[in-house]
């Protein structure tokens, strides 16, 4: 790994010019990006978060440079346990889940929507429950069952939520 790039992660913080700034580097060098993904989807690397905030700003504006690397992303984004990194990883999927650039496979699907749904009813915080309904929502398109489930569980859970959550539940059960 290129340790500038390396050091330059590890010393970020959640500021947005120094997010822009490590973005805009590694737009400038595409040959860090399968360093940044290894370096996000590292579950044993105590910064992984901080890469993950990068991943989730490409999967925003150019969401296809992460092509090849949907599957490691896939693999690992139900793993992680930083709220951060879960934040992050929620609105990335959302953001390649909606992206027309990417036509994601069956199985990036299958993995996508289970890890949605596992946020969804898990104890997670309410900002990544959001993004996973979305997501849903968005997958619903194509998976019809999707839409049953998700009326359970927002209908279930939609009493002890908070504002936030029951806003965006009500958006998602108008739309589906």
């Amino acid at each position: 790994m290129d340790m500038f790039f390396f050091d330059r992660i590890s010393k970020s913080n959640a500021g947005t010019a120094t997010r822009n700034g490590i973005r805009d580097f590694v737009l400038q060098n595409p040959g860090l990006l399968p360093e940044l993904v290894a370096f996000g989807t590292d579950l044993n690397n105590k910064n992984q978060y901080k890469a993950v905030w990068i991943i989730e700003m490409l999967a925003e504006t150019h969401p296809q440079l992460l092509i090849p690397f949907i599957d490691s992303i896939a693999d690992v984004a139900g793993k992680y346990k930083h709220e951060s990194a879960i934040r992050g990883i929620s609105r990335t999927i959302l953001f390649l889940a909606k992206s027309p650039k990417i036509a994601l496979t069956e199985t990036q699907q299958e993995k996508f929507i289970e890890i949605s749904l596992d946020r969804l009813i898990g104890d997670d915080k309410v900002a990544p429950k959001v993004f996973a309904m979305y997501a849903l929502s968005h997958f619903s398109k194509q998976h019809e069952w999707i839409k049953d489930e998700l009326h359970i569980i927002i209908n279930k859970d939609f009493a002890q939520q908070s504002a936030g959550y029951k806003a965006a539940a009500r958006e998602v059960l108008r739309k589906i």
